[in-house]
């Protein structure tokens, strides 16, 4: 609605010297000026009268038209918008702007300056105008709100899409990287087996030995066809669904030959975690496990699942490199930060599941991956 022109039309219609229309701001139960004539060239934005105060107040609140004749409002503010002198009057016709029988959005004001008061006539007339006013603007909001709906529905769409498009992508790495890291493990087991059937030695010492890395070797091939069931599957891990959170994480200490992982938990398992939550956080320790033995070169990595107050903290450390996070943050972006070191797919999946990521880390000593995830 073109206000200003309401505005005109107004003063004009009723043979006015000029009109304000008010407009309710219901979250802040106050009267905003919406337009004003003549214009006051940005006078109005600082005008604001609360619901229940002075005149147009009570309007607003009790939802009665009045008339005034004489009246010398005591606001500045207000004063200029009228065109006041510091010591002239005026009269005053206020009519609530009704969106509905119940619901006023505004106050119509229309004035005459001195003692030229409006007639009863003039107030029905006006009462007639305002609902008009009022209906519209009401009509404009509920039409503001479901576009509001709408362009959010749109979001939502998007973001599903983009959700979707991305578990394509992570079930991809998923399969590569599970599935790739349990046949390096499983070689390299088979590997030692192979090695100790040669080597010299009384020979039940060296079957012994032998049948410790295979049997290590059938575990990660169980492994590696669990995770790629889970991976065609597509949303989570079958180890996860047979054994719970917490065992599933302890189950990922045996993935990595080459490197120490401790599992610390405080919890027997979780059950007010929902699944879908409970499978972003097994990936993570699962991307965070993969990262360490990536790029930290770390002799010594500790998983650890704890409760904090409402919340549930997976922290993954490593005894490795590290890095400057002051500085490479001054380099880089937090999103680049985090696809340098190996972390991009981590935050992306904590922002799925809206548990919030920290980054610690020192040169030399090491880094920490916590994630903390709100019940």
């Amino acid at each position: 609605m073109n206000l200003p022109a309401v505005s005109r039309f107004l003063t004009e219609a009723l043979d006015a010297d000029g009109s304000i229309v008010f407009l309710i701001d219901q979250n802040e139960n106050e009267l905003n000026v919406g337009a004003v004539h003549p214009a006051a060239h940005g006078l109005e934005k600082q005008l604001k009268i609360p619901v229940g105060y002075g005149v147009t107040g009570l309007v607003a609140s009790k939802g009665h038209a009045v008339t005034l004749v004489d009246d010398s409002p005591r606001n500045k503010v207000h004063r200029a918008l009228l065109g006041l002198r510091p010591d002239q009057t005026v009269s005053r016709m206020c009519a609530p702007a009704h969106g509905t029988a119940s619901r006023i959005v505004g106050v119509i004001s229309v004035h005459r300056r001195g003692s030229t008061s409006f007639t009863e006539d003039d107030l029905k007339r006006a009462q007639v105008y305002a609902d008009l006013i009022g209906l519209r603007l009401f009509a404009e909001g509920l039409l503001g709100d479901v576009e509001e709906h709408q362009a959010q529905r749109n979001r939502l769409i998007e973001q599903a899409s983009s959700a979707q498009e991305a578990e394509r992508r992570r079930i991809a790495g998923d399969l590569h990287d599970g599935v790739t890291q349990a046949r390096a493990s499983l070689a390299f087991h088979l590997s030692a087996a192979d090695v100790g059937l040669a080597a010299t030695g009384p020979a039940e010492r060296r079957i012994g030995d032998a049948q410790v890395q295979i049997s290590a070797a059938r575990r990660l091939a169980t492994l590696a066809y669990d995770e790629t069931r889970a991976a065609i599957r597509g949303l989570h891990s079958l180890i996860l669904e047979d054994l719970g959170l917490v065992s599933a994480l302890e189950s990922l200490t045996q993935v990595s030959p080459q490197l120490d992982i401790e599992f610390r938990t405080d919890l027997d398992e979780i059950s007010d975690v929902p699944d879908h939550c409970a499978a972003v956080l097994f990936r993570i320790a699962q991307e965070g496990i993969n990262n360490v033995v990536k790029h930290a070169e770390a002799g010594h990595a500790v998983l650890s699942l704890r409760r904090a107050g409402d919340a549930v903290v997976l922290a993954i450390t490593d005894d490795g490199v590290g890095f400057d996070l002051a500085s490479a943050r001054a380099q880089r972006s937090v999103d680049a930060l985090g696809e340098h070191f190996g972390l991009s797919s981590v935050a992306e999946r904590c922002a799925l599941i809206g548990a919030s990521l920290r980054i610690d880390s020192v040169a030399g000593r090491g880094t920490a991956v916590i994630v903390e995830l709100p019940l």
